[in-house]
């Protein structure tokens, strides 16, 4: 794995939950919807993007 520039922090997920819930209500009034995954999507100044699926565990949603 490449070393990050000199003095930049890499990033860290916390081992706490980051989301807590079974359902999403829409924005239009709709019925609540039952939630099937949950990630984390880091952009990249190069354009790139990372996705990190969160796992549902005890009901919250963690990093793996």
């Amino acid at each position: 794995m490449a070393e990050p520039p000199s003095g930049d922090d890499v990033l860290v997920v916390p081992p706490i939950p980051l989301a807590t819930g079974q359902v999403l209500e829409p924005e239009d009034d709709g019925p609540p919807v039952r939630i099937t995954g949950v990630e984390v999507v880091v952009s990249t100044e190069d354009g790139g993007e990372l996705r990190i699926p969160l796992v549902h565990r005890h009901g919250a949603w963690w990093a793996p």
